[in-house]
């Protein structure tokens, strides 16, 4: 996969939409990248979003060479990994992306497999 340096502001306010959405519950989808930058969710059928959790099925995810990470939202203030979510960021490699209340632009922030922070350009 080609090294991923920037993330599409019309993912970005679709993941924000999404998360506001189905708030107070956290929203959960895999994402995809085109020449490196992430343009595109990938929303799987038969997820479970929760007050605590969310839930992908493997089972129901398509087979998709460009898939690149994942992204999730946490219902507060807060948009630093928990450690259920570095263990799924370790278990899937890639990048990851947390949003956090209000879901704006300014709400997200991404990780690396490792936890570590990865600093990615909006594109226009």
């Amino acid at each position: 996969m080609k090294r991923i340096y920037g993330v599409s502001v019309d993912f970005i306010d679709g993941f924000n939409q999404s998360a506001r959405s189905v708030h107070p519950d956290e929203f959960i989808c895999y994402h995809r990248a085109e020449e490196g930058v992430i343009t595109e969710m990938i929303l799987v059928p038969g997820t479970i979003y929760g007050d605590s959790h969310s839930f992908i099925s493997e089972w129901m995810t398509p087979i998709d060479l460009s898939r690149a990470g994942s992204a999730h939202s946490h219902p507060g203030h807060s948009n630093e990994p928990s450690d259920a979510d570095l263990t799924f960021f370790s278990q899937m490699g890639g990048v990851h992306f947390i949003t956090c209340l209000p879901y704006d632009r300014s709400s997200w922030k991404a990780y690396d497999s490792r936890g570590r922070t990865v600093e990615l350009e909006l594109v226009f």
